[in-house]
């Protein structure tokens, strides 16, 4: 699992998996399941791979 700050809130988030879209329309779409980072039940998300990447930055750690 890997840590990532939203770029525009600053709000954070751990991805769980790498997953595959097996839906007709988009079947082998990467895609990452990820949810709210410190919180007791926090919300789930999935997101297309390359947008994640785009809205998302690595936390990295000293």
């Amino acid at each position: 699992m890997k840590l990532f700050r939203h770029k525009k809130t600053g709000n954070l988030y751990l991805v769980i998996e790498d997953v595959k879209n097996c839906t007709n329309a988009n079947d082998g779409q990467r895609m990452f399941y990820y949810c709210e980072y410190g919180k007791e039940n926090p919300l789930k998300f999935v997101r297309e791979k390359s947008e994640f990447l785009e809205k998302f930055e690595p936390v990295v750690f000293p």
